[in-house]
């Protein structure tokens, strides 16, 4: 692979630390709440979905000789089942509880997230609509490799930005981790709302439809409270 990659690629990888960040988050939440019980718990997971390693390789030394869009791809499958993994597990030992810690911590770190994009745009929120959070949210949100069909604006005024999904990206995932959907929406569902808080703190989060819970179509909003 050349060491010259293109700057959607390097984008891609932001988006993918972003998701392995939102996992460490759950996953010292969970430590936090659940002690050594849970240091057991991700001790056995680790066999089978290793943790993240070499967080600070480049994405060139990441990849090596391995195709580009196999190569981003990987990563991302590794982040989202492993992801997807520690909820299962967690879910199934401690039950709603544990759903509650980790979407917890995904609206802290999301809302975290959005104030370092803030920075790095030099915006402030009080010049942030509902449409400049969706336009962050895009560029920090991994949500499928760009060739996916990501989420599509619906309508859009200075008071909210609508869109929706016409599939679920992310359920291959929980599938293969054999997490439940529902709470795995839920989790993401309160990163997103975390991300456009802490765009501005006026911005609410609404889901509207949501495939995971029984509709054909996925359908979110991002409005002035």
């Amino acid at each position: 692979m050349s060491l010259v990659l293109g700057p959607i690629h390097h984008w891609m990888h932001k988006k993918i630390k972003i998701s392995e960040a939102r996992e460490k988050a759950i996953v010292e939440a969970l430590k936090e709440k659940f002690g050594k019980e849970a240091e057991d718990t991700l001790a056995e997971l680790y066999k089978k979905y290793p943790p993240a390693q070499d967080e600070n390789k480049s994405l060139e030394e990441l990849l090596e000789d391995k195709p580009i869009h196999s190569g981003i791809q990987g990563l991302i499958d590794d982040v989202e089942t492993r992801e997807a993994a520690i909820v299962a597990a967690f879910c199934k030992k401690f039950g709603e509880k544990a759903k509650e810690v980790a979407s917890q911590a995904a609206f802290q770190h999301g809302l975290r997230c959005a104030q370092s994009a803030l920075r790095e745009k030099s915006l402030g929120p009080q010049n942030s609509s509902p449409g400049r959070a969706f336009e962050l949210l895009l560029d920090n949100f991994c949500d499928g490799m760009p060739c996916d069909r990501g989420a599509q604006v619906l309508d859009e005024n200075e008071r909210h930005i609508v869109w929706d999904h016409s599939i679920c990206i992310h359920g291959r995932y929980w599938d293969t981790a054999g997490a439940p959907p529902k709470a795995m929406c839920d989790i993401i569902m309160s990163w997103i709302a975390g991300f456009g808080k802490g765009i501005n703190s006026s911005i609410a989060h609404r889901r509207q439809k949501c495939i995971a819970h029984g509709d054909d179509v996925c359908v979110s909003s991002y409005e002035m409270s």
